[in-house]
């Protein structure tokens, strides 16, 4: 899949246009098509073998973007952004992606001290050269400070979303691979890590050395770091580093449970092998040279007097304890999904009708889809006014009537402003079928600040859920400060569930803050904060996040039959004022 290599080119020509102070318009339109390709689920070139009409219906493709999308394919090259990267220094677009600089700080940084590069920003960050520049005060350098060190720290891993359906068309091309019997994906992308470093992928074959020269000369493979008879790292074109290791059948589960991880959970499991006078490795569980298991991740877990422990688990969280203990819990699984409860239509910012979201829900087989658009106050996302939402409710009830099943309930997307209260009111909220209440604004309020503003919305008695609670943005903009313990008390008080999203830049509940919120007796919905129809497969994503909160299908609302889900509702609000 080119998707995200050609993603990139437009990313960066709209970058450098606004850099450049482009028409705002067509930047806006580049990173638009860079969004529609990320998260594109198919291989960009087989859309293109239907022409030009083919690529127009994806979102936000028009022609000149066709056109451009066409060009790549053919030649690996954009003109436009060769032209551009002429002009702009390439350490400009690392600077322009630091969370509180923007394209016009950026601009500002080069033109007046000569910043390029990240080292730049971060020498005259030192330095105290931004001080001396006009708009810059001590708050906006620690602003810029704070998001350079996230931006280093997010280079080094990727969102598990933007890289899985790369990972699973990679692992069928190794599948398809001589002498490969079976391949897997591992490491922190099979235990649904947030983020990941690097691809790992395992391989059962009795020709290692067969498979590693094969899979060297797959076309993503941009660099080779290293290589061996029976493993290999190389970088694909994107960057990304890929870990492939090679075991003969009868170790296949042994390398599973060795290339899963985690490292904590590895060292538990090779210290319990030791205590029971065994020798746990990536070919099997051993006693005194003899073989005892290594087929099976079941056979290996057995070996060690251990049920299965599943990937999301194994992170030494207590999973090997609870394991002796038979105290593992039965995990919610994507089949038990009746349904979305967070996705934006046409109303707001989203790129489907009702019609279109209606199919989609349709093919997935859900009962139900929560269509949550925006209220006006995320200015960007154009969400409709107080009236113009009540004629959203109607329009919303009335498809119900010629449609359902599946059912759309007339939900929100309600923001919570910085002093708690609401962006609709009361006389909106209650003729709405699910009320959720989020952040987007304001992130940088103190901790006992953010804690009250939450704790306000959380009385309003017509909220039923806390949506992406943290507003964290995966390498863009870190997690709120908050007492969540408190917060999720007064949840808990207010029958108020808390989401798990699991758009790929959000994933948000993180499963620490989700398994807390879960111990605490709290419901967790669970939605994918879709903005088009392919946005619906990241239910995949709050599933796994779930998994690793330790999350079963008990107090998940999207477990509930439609008219469970009604009657939940319902019952929330109890006597209405």
């Amino acid at each position: 899949m080119r998707n995200q290599e050609l993603a990139r080119l437009l990313e960066e020509i709209g970058l450098m246009s606004e850099f450049l102070g482009d028409n705002p318009f067509r930047v806006r339109a580049y990173h638009q098509a860079a969004r529609t390709l990320y998260d594109l689920d198919v291989p960009i070139e087989d859309l293109a073998r239907g022409g030009k009409e083919a690529l127009l219906a994806l979102p936000g493709i028009g022609p000149d973007l066709a056109e451009k999308i066409l060009e790549f394919l053919a030649t690996g090259r954009l003109k436009k952004h060769e032209e551009l990267a002429q002009k702009v220094p390439r350490g400009v677009l690392a600077v322009m992606a630091v969370p509180g600089v923007g394209p016009k700080t950026a601009r500002q940084l080069y033109h007046e001290l000569g910043i390029d590069s990240l080292e730049g920003l971060k020498a005259a960050l030192e330095r105290g050269d931004l001080l001396r520049l006009k708009g810059f005060g001590p708050k906006k350098a620690e602003r810029i400070r704070e998001g350079l060190a996230l931006a280093q720290a997010a280079s080094q891993r990727r969102p598990l979303g933007a890289v899985l359906s790369l990972a699973r068309g990679l692992l069928e091309e190794i599948r398809r691979l001589p002498g490969v019997e079976k391949a897997e994906l591992c490491g922190s992308a099979r235990r649904y890590q947030d983020t990941v470093g690097d691809l790992d992928f395992l391989v059962a074959s009795l020709e290692g050395e067969r498979v590693v020269k094969a899979f060297l000369r797959l076309p993503q493979v941009g660099e080779v770091y290293a290589k061996g008879e029976e493993r290999a790292t190389v970088f694909l074109k994107n960057g990304l580093q890929v870990d492939l290791r090679v075991v003969p059948p009868e170790s296949w589960g042994a390398g599973l449970q060795y290339l899963t991880g985690s490292k904590g959970h590895s060292i538990k499991l090779r210290s319990l092998a030791q205590d029971r006078g065994l020798k746990l490795s990536e070919y099997g569980v051993f006693r005194a040279g003899v073989r005892l298991a290594g087929e099976t991740e079941e056979g290996v877990y057995a070996a060690l007097g251990l049920p299965y422990i599943p990937p999301p688990l194994r992170e030494d969280r207590g999973e090997v304890e609870a394991a002796l203990e038979g105290r593992l819990p039965r995990l919610l699984e994507l089949s038990q999904i009746r349904g979305d409860l967070q996705v934006h239509s046409t109303y707001s910012d989203g790129q489907n009708t009702l019609e279109e979201l209606w199919r989609a829900a349709k093919a997935l087989g859900y009962q139900y889809l929560g269509v949550t658009d925006h209220s006006p106050a995320v200015r960007v996302a154009g969400g409709p006014s107080p009236e113009e939402a009540l004629r959203r409710v109607e329009a919303i009830r009335r498809f119900n009537e010629t449609h359902a099943p599946p059912y759309l309930l007339a939900g929100a997307e309600v923001d919570i402003r910085p002093d708690g209260s609401l962006d609709y009111p009361d006389w909106v909220l209650r003729e709405l079928d699910l009320v959720l209440v989020s952040v987007h604004s304001q992130f940088k309020l103190s901790k006992a600040e953010q804690t009250r503003r939450l704790l306000k919305a959380l009385e309003n008695p017509f909220v039923h859920v806390l949506a992406h609670p943290t507003a964290r943005l995966l390498g863009r903009r870190a997690p709120m400060e908050a007492d969540w313990e408190a917060i999720f008390r007064k949840a808990k008080e207010r029958g108020v569930a808390v989401e798990i999203d699991g758009y790929y830049d959000r994933m948000d509940l993180p499963d620490d803050l989700a398994r807390m919120a879960y111990g605490m007796g709290l419901w967790i919905s669970l939605s994918t904060d879709a903005h088009q129809v392919e946005h619906l497969r990241f239910m995949e994503l709050a599933v796994g996040t779930a998994q690793r909160a330790w999350i079963g299908p008990e107090r998940v609302l999207n477990t509930l039959a439609y008219p469970e889900l009604l009657a939940w509702l319902k019952a929330r609000r109890g006597p209405l004022p």
